[in-house]
């Protein structure tokens, strides 16, 4: 199958008045087509920063990146700012993680999406407004031609989270970034929005990368996942594979503090120490080892190449003695 995206050896750093910060370094991503790659992790790990590089949404000048990121052929670091304004919204759409923040409040939703199929389209204001009313229909917005003039406030979160997609898909991309897009959203709610995601994903025939915290979202969504720790991604592979046989000891940890359908309430839930690495340094050895349970002196070393196998990799010196050491996920 092949590759809509492929990220090689990618590192952002950004320049502030305290330093540089490291925020990803050497990340290595494929994402097949019409499948759905899960990134699992904290905050402050280098999800959304991963994410917005695809899109070169970082302010360039405070922001250097280096690497390769390829999207459907085309070298993204390579395109100059039309071609990236043509890019964005046509071939890779995002879904942001507070729709309030990515909608301007002082115009109509519906002009809003309009707006984006007028400019990759170049068709008329009333197509686009047909389009705009098309999407929300496809999204289950309730009284969707009444909403097209509403303006961002007047949305509840839910809603507000479902014109967000319509965006997003507008223009019908190839590949969707979803960044956290059901953090701020009840658990009602959110199994609405996930379902929701998985139906259009399904019916446009698109690649997803999906952005989580939730190792249970990731479960649900994803056909692979990423675990990205301290700005590296430190174990990859199926979603089945990596949540019943987890390699890594951070991937370890996140199972070990997530509650399973079926599970017996006596287990208890193991929580990680610590707190994640501040990145103002370039980090070489293995980023968790002060929170980890099973570091040596070895750890504090430089990292050497991932384990790797056909489908599977992890960042960790002391595979495989600590693979498998902590009850299994139901996948």
């Amino acid at each position: 199958m092949d590759n809509i995206v492929e990220v090689r050896d990618l590192c952002v750093t950004f320049k502030t008045s305290e330093g540089s910060v490291y925020a990803v370094s050497n990340v290595n991503l494929d994402l097949a087509e019409g499948k759905t790659l899960a990134l699992l992790g904290e905050s402050g790990s280098g999800k959304s920063v991963t994410m917005k590089s695809l899109m070169r949404l970082h302010p360039p000048h405070k922001t250097q990146i280096t690497g390769s990121i390829q999207v459907a052929g085309r070298d993204v670091l390579a395109l100059g700012n039309r071609e990236l304004s043509d890019m964005r919204g046509k071939d890779i759409a995002m879904v942001f993680q507070e729709p309030m923040l990515a909608f301007d409040p002082v115009f109509k939703v519906g002009d809003q999406i309009a707006e984006v199929v007028m400019r990759h389209e170049g068709c008329s204001y009333e197509a686009g407004r047909d389009r705009a009313l098309e999407m929300m229909e496809c999204v289950h917005i309730p009284s969707p031609r009444k909403r097209l003039d509403a303006y961002p406030h007047e949305m509840s979160g839910g809603m507000r989270q479902r014109a967000m997609i319509a965006l997003a898909l507008a223009c019908r991309p190839t590949v969707l970034l979803a960044d956290e897009p059901t953090t701020a959203l009840d658990a009602t709610v959110q199994i609405q929005v996930l379902l929701l995601l998985r139906e259009l994903q399904r019916e446009f025939g698109m690649s997803m990368i999906f952005v989580t915290h939730d190792v249970g979202v990731a479960i649900e969504v994803a056909d692979e996942i990423a675990v990205m720790y301290g700005g590296r991604i430190v174990e990859q592979g199926p979603v089945d594979e990596v949540m019943t046989d987890p390699w890594h000891p951070y991937t370890q940890g996140l199972l070990g503090a997530t509650v399973y359908p079926n599970m017996d309430p006596a287990t208890r839930l193991v929580s990680i120490p610590g707190a994640p690495p501040q990145l103002y340094r370039q980090i070489t050895e293995c980023a968790f080892a002060p929170r980890c349970p099973h570091a040596t002196d070895e750890c504090h070393d430089p990292l050497p190449p991932p384990t790797q196998t056909d489908q599977r990799m992890a960042r960790c010196i002391r595979l495989p003695e600590v693979a498998g050491a902590l009850p299994r996920a139901s996948v």
